[in-house]
């Protein structure tokens, strides 16, 4: 006898999260910006609850999973930081969305392998609320940080993850999406015309409202030092360009990526591309003086981790295990494309990475 297996609000995503948001719509349309908000980050329920999240065996790959030589490239832009502002005693590097930690244990790592002072003077500090990880020289916190006076603030793949605001283009100019439920699923619905500036005239495009205000909060957590920030994203021009017409928005599960962000609710990463005119403004309002973009590819064959590879040429397991890594964390298709932005403040001359810009 066939009997009811129906499973309701399951079969849209984490059944509890789906429920408090319908509970919130009560009946109404939400803003694109609060459901991605509840999706990723609810205290309870959010993806970013979730455990597993990053690796092969999870929904995407970052570039400190990869090899630990992406944290060692950082470790040595910290390490040119701290000389450049004169080798002080306490060199703070705080980690905003810092995860389980992988950067972190391998900039410590790298730091606890030279003999020049540089590993005594650091205090690492990770801002993660959802999953922190368990390196016992890393301090983990949560918002607020107190400001210091030397160091450097280091986001990878942070920016990307915050909440956007949706808009479709029509004759009106800008309308707004939204998300209602409608009994069944969600699905989106058309909010009001909005008047933004330099908007595009057609297809989708994404707004995320935090990423200015947060940028100016990150660099005020250094006195003297730089901000690095590691993401996908263009200038505003190449981002709203034309021929993007479909926007930035996608959704990750089990490495595949795809456009429909209404589903798997809790259970998918939701990512949209950074503007970078945004960050750089931040930056400036701050005091700081930008440097880049650049190509993640660019900034670590400036730095010259080609060298690490070589470097162990003679042991050919670590070789090409070196020797893939690079080729993943450059790939002009993958990670390669991410793009660099360093920020300095009382820190003369340009920083490694960037000469060429």
């Amino acid at each position: 006898m066939a009997i009811d297996l129906d499973p309701g609000k399951a079969a849209v995503g984490n059944a509890r999260l789906v429920d408090a948001i319908v509970g919130e719509m009560a009946g109404g349309v939400m803003g694109f910006d609060r459901f991605m908000e509840l999706a990723l980050y609810h205290p309870e329920w959010g993806y970013y609850r979730k455990p597993g999240r990053i690796g092969k065996d999870g929904d995407f790959l970052t570039s400190p999973a990869i090899h630990a030589m992406f944290g060692w490239a950082v470790a040595g832009w910290c390490r040119w930081a701290w000389e450049a502002l004169g080798k002080p005693g306490t060199f703070t590097i705080i980690e905003p969305g810092a995860g389980q930690g992988q950067l972190a244990t391998a900039v410590l790592d790298w730091a606890a392998g030279r003999d020049d002072g540089f590993a005594d003077a650091i205090r690492y500090v990770a801002i993660e609320p959802n999953a922190p990880g368990t390196d016992e020289r890393v301090t983990w916190a949560t918002p607020p940080i107190e400001p210091v006076a030397n160091g450097v603030v280091v986001s990878n793949e942070f920016f990307d993850a915050l909440p956007v605001r949706l808009f479709e283009t029509s004759g009106r100019g800008p309308v707004e999406i939204g998300v209602r439920w409608d009994g069944e699923t969600f699905v989106e619905a058309r909010m009001g015309v909005c008047d933004i500036e330099d908007a595009p005239t057609q297809g989708r495009f994404e707004i995320s409202p935090r990423a200015y205000p947060t940028m100016r909060s990150l660099c005020g957590l250094v006195e003297r030092g730089a901000v690095l920030t590691i993401d996908y994203g263009y200038p505003q021009e190449e981002l709203w360009a034309p021929w993007r017409a479909q926007g930035t928005l996608l959704s990750f599960y089990k490495h595949t990526s795809q456009e429909n962000p209404l589903i798997r609710v809790g259970e998918q990463d939701l990512t949209a591309h950074v503007n970078f005119s945004e960050l750089e403004a931040a930056t400036r309002a701050e005091g700081f003086a930008t440097h880049g973009p650049v190509s993640q590819a660019e900034f670590l064959a400036a730095l010259g981790l080609h060298g690490v590879v070589e470097s162990v040429r003679g042991q050919m397991e670590e070789y090409f295990i070196r020797r893939r890594a690079l080729e993943q964390l450059t790939d002009g298709a993958g990670l390669g494309r991410v793009r660099v932005l360093a920020a300095t403040k009382g820190i003369e001359g340009v920083p490694p990475g960037f000469e060429a810009v």
